[in-house]
């Protein structure tokens, strides 16, 4: 099954809704620090709005890589993001203790970046049932419409 797919799909159905370009894909329109090989995908879905760049990143398994990407980016090319980064980490699992060694690890490194970078949120969601998502959704749709709860 295509978990990380289908959850971008949902993204990417609320951001047209309220008329606002998806930029997403490995293309050189949606990398961050591209130097020559080196490069990072801009997230599997990217939103620009007045105020954001809000990113979805979706996994069907564990890891942080998604997350520490953009720790380098502001610090090593703070040019390439140029407003407040929004960062929803969506991670799938088949049952709650799935990849929990991976999500302790987030947790810990997201709260040493947030102490060490400005400007920069990031919120990780686990689901293993599509209502879960709920949450995430509601929340990116608050970004969008310019009123988010912390």
């Amino acid at each position: 099954m295509r978990y990380e797919e289908e959850v971008i799909n949902k993204f990417k159905k609320i951001a047209e809704k309220y008329g606002l370009e998806v930029i997403s894909g490995q293309g050189t329109s949606n990398r961050i620090c591209s130097d020559g090989k080196i490069y990072f995908q801009f997230g599997d879905l990217r939103v620009e709005t007045e105020d954001y760049t809000i990113v979805i990143e979706a996994e069907s398994g564990g890891g942080v890589t998604n997350l520490v990407k953009y720790w380098y980016a502001l610090k090593k090319c703070p040019k390439d993001i140029k407003k407040p980064l929004i960062l929803f980490h969506i991670y799938h699992q088949s049952s709650s203790n799935d990849y929990a060694s991976h999500l302790a690890l987030w947790d810990f490194l997201w709260d040493i970046m947030s102490e060490n970078i400005e400007g920069m949120k990031a919120y990780r969601y686990t689901y293993t049932r599509e209502e879960d998502l709920n949450e995430p959704l509601s929340h990116f749709e608050e970004y969008l419409k310019g009123s988010p709860s912390s």
